[in-house]
């Protein structure tokens, strides 16, 4: 699994990132099912639009408890709206609009995959103009849904 400060340090190099990350202590009965399988493409495009386009709301609106509710418990608790406002806060100064991706298909980098923790990984983004939109997020299985770990967005030059 990658640890928040290989995350950060991988997307300095678009000029800002932002990245929220939550602290793992899972028990194994909860996310380690034997059963769990990589959702199909079309659940994983549902995931990565939802996810972003709730960012992007809390990024146009300032309000941030929606996107944290819909996260994993974990998340949520490690990161209180303030914190989170105070992360987005560089694309709330420059304007950094995620609306535009709903008319793009994300470009995936790596094969999805569930890490040894249960967590669902994806990495790519999607080739926007003139700002390409990065991505690497990380869903927990609760109840049946996936629900979100790790948020990692990061705008770079197309």
């Amino acid at each position: 699994m990658t640890n928040p400060a290989q995350l950060c340090s991988r997307f300095r190099n678009f000029g800002f990132a932002a990245s929220l990350t939550a602290a793992l202590w899972l028990g194994p009965a909860e996310v380690r099912a034997a059963n769990t399988t990589v959702p199909d493409g079309y659940q994983l495009s549902l995931l990565i639009y939802a996810t972003l386009t709730a960012l992007d709301q809390a990024n146009t609106t300032g309000n941030y408890t929606v996107l944290r509710s819909l996260a994993a418990p974990e998340f949520q608790r490690l990161n209180p709206p303030a914190t989170l406002a105070s992360v987005f806060a560089k694309y709330r100064e420059r304007h950094v609009g995620l609306a535009p991706i709903m008319l793009f298909q994300p470009k995936l980098l790596e094969e999805p995959t569930i890490d040894g923790d249960g967590l669902l990984h994806l990495k790519g983004f999607f080739p926007t103009q003139p700002l390409r939109i990065g991505f690497e997020l990380a869903f927990q299985l609760i109840g049946g849904s996936w629900r979100l770990m790790t948020l990692a967005v990061a705008p770079s030059q197309a």
